[in-house]
């Protein structure tokens, strides 16, 4: 009788590994495609409630977009910018917010003629003429087809569709964990109002968010619930948004070395060692190495951060300006939150301490069940998103002014809420499922209840003005491009959807056994056995 063939035994794990690959990747590409759906409803939502050019500096990313599809990446100097050859009708828009902004009580109505001749190519000046253009390829291309408020709504539109697949990846990630209704709760309170508003404009401070919150969430998924089956494709969307997010704005670059850095350090060696000798993931590295060079060769070669040598501001040297940006942490952080328009629309005291009180149960949960270095990492990403500012906005007062705004550091604090839910992911794992589910239920409402809340006084502002009348329209009223019952009901029936995805994800089981790993040994919580201390 002959001897059995000694790799005989390794047959089924193969094929179990395989189906269960499959079915895992089945199961992930649901809650992406379900994500994607209910995330763009609701920034959708935004894009047709909010009047045009109703957001920061969107008129001047409009102009860069109009100009970077034309072919002009970069345009010579100019005074308060770069000069750009685009059709009249985007130069006349950025006359638009001058109606309204700063005016609370003024409505969204501008009476501004662009009909004369839109198509004739004029010159006109961007301060936003040395950013990098990728974002302004992919959001740009409407204004090739037409030159009306219809090419500014669809490059809203395209923008986000764009940022809110980048976000329904970062859930996606948190269903992949081991305990969904965990890292689903850090993740829905990671996303502010104010990021699903800017969402829904032209401004690649979006893209930032939106790509780092997508990194953050995948890498953390990667590293902390490593799966070999799974290498290969989460490495594939790990790069495109690190790519994203590199190329998005020009201090995106320290921004993603600050995002690796913690994610590393929350993270076994183990882990990491072993996603560096797949060959599975080699590709995706050398796509993400390709995007750090392009992004580092256009802040280089444009010198995009550079201030321009000159001061106009001698009074504010370091420490004066250090003190300064200090004293306006809590305006920063209310503009994190939420403060819509050129900064001149915001929310009540109560809707911003009702989030607060939301995501900051989620941090005090992890500092209380994590792990030394976990805590160790959570409050240092805590400190960089308060200390970075102070250290970037200060050295370069002096020759720039007060400019710094708090949506500017999201890319960063969105890891704050990111990296708790992951953390409560392990540490929780005594607890009863029906208790992280219930909690992320309540809290996913609550989160909803105030995307919600955020929608229509933003609405009501450029309606009647902030201090007119909430039941009645007049002959004075801005009204939104479609019937205002409707923009109202898809609002509530968005706001609705994202609790209900919040809800599903955290209900969401992984099946009972976990990876097949090369010795054949598995985690009933999916995580391999020399992976699971921590």
């Amino acid at each position: 009788m002959s001897a059995p063939a000694l790799d005989a035994p390794h047959e089924p794990e193969q094929a179990t590994a395989t189906t269960r690959g499959r079915a895992a990747a089945s199961r992930s590409r649901k809650v992406l495609w379900l994500s994607w759906a209910a995330l763009f409803a609701l920034a959708a939502s935004w894009v047709v409630a909010n009047p045009l050019m109703a957001s920061p500096d969107e008129p001047a990313h409009v102009v860069k977009a109009a100009s970077v599809v034309r072919g002009q990446w970069i345009g010579p100097d100019a005074e308060g910018g770069s000069e750009v050859e685009v059709p009249r009708f985007y130069r006349m828009v950025t006359a638009y917010p001058t109606c309204y902004m700063f005016q609370q009580d003024a409505t969204g109505v501008c009476e501004i003629d662009v009909s004369a001749g839109p198509d004739i190519v004029e010159p006109a000046v961007t301060p936003a003429g040395r950013y990098n253009p990728i974002y302004y390829l992919l959001v740009g291309t409407p204004s090739l087809v037409s030159n009306s408020d219809g090419a500014l709504y669809a490059m809203r539109l395209l923008s986000a569709a764009l940022c809110t697949f980048l976000l329904a990846l970062g859930f996606r990630a948190a269903a992949e964990t081991p305990r969904p209704s965990w890292a689903v709760l850090g993740a829905a309170a990671a996303l502010t109002p104010m990021v699903v508003f800017l969402s829904a404009t032209v401004n690649p401070a979006a893209l930032e968010i939106a790509a780092a919150f997508a990194l953050w969430s995948q890498l953390l998924t990667l590293l902390r619930h490593p799966d070999p089956a799974l290498i290969g494709s989460r490495m594939a969307w790990i790069a495109v948004a690190a790519v994203l997010l590199v190329n998005s704005r020009g201090l995106s670059l320290p921004y993603c070395a600050v995002l690796v850095v913690a994610v590393v350090l929350m993270s076994r060696w183990s882990a990491l060692v072993e996603i560096l000798r797949s060959r599975s993931a080699w590709p995706s590295f050398a796509v993400i190495v390709a995007g750090c060079v392009s992004a580092l060769a256009w802040v280089v070669g444009t010198n995009s951060l550079g201030s321009g040598g000159a001061t106009t501001r001698p009074d504010l040297t370091f420490g004066v300006a250090a003190r300064l940006t200090i004293a306006d942490s809590n305006a920063y952080l209310t503009n994190m939150i939420g403060q819509f328009g050129w900064m001149d629309t915001n929310l009540p005291p109560w809707l911003h301490m009702a989030f607060a009180a939301c995501a900051g149960s989620v941090v005090l949960l992890a500092l209380a069940t994590g792990t030394w270095r976990e805590r160790a990492v959570l409050v240092g990403v805590v400190g960089t998103t308060f200390l970075l500012p102070v250290a970037i906005h200060s050295s370069q007062a002096v020759y720039l002014g007060i400019i710094w705004q708090g949506r500017y550091i999201l890319p960063v604090a969105v890891g704050i809420l990111v990296l708790a839910g992951h953390i409560l992911v392990d540490r929780m794992a005594d607890a009863p499922c029906r208790v992280g589910a219930q909690l992320a239920t309540v809290v996913g409402l609550a989160l909803a209840g105030i995307q919600l809340v955020a929608f229509i006084e933003n609405l009501h502002r450029y309606v009647n003005g902030e201090h007119g009348g909430w039941f009645s329209v007049t002959s004075e009223s801005w009204l939104p491009p479609l019937p205002l019952a409707l923009v109202i009901g898809g609002a509530v029936l968005s706001s609705a959807a994202y609790a209900v995805l919040i809800a599903w994800i955290a209900r969401r089981q992984q099946p009972a056994s976990g990876p097949v790993l090369p010795t054949g040994r598995s985690r009933a919580d999916g995580q391999p056995f020399e992976l699971a201390a921590r």
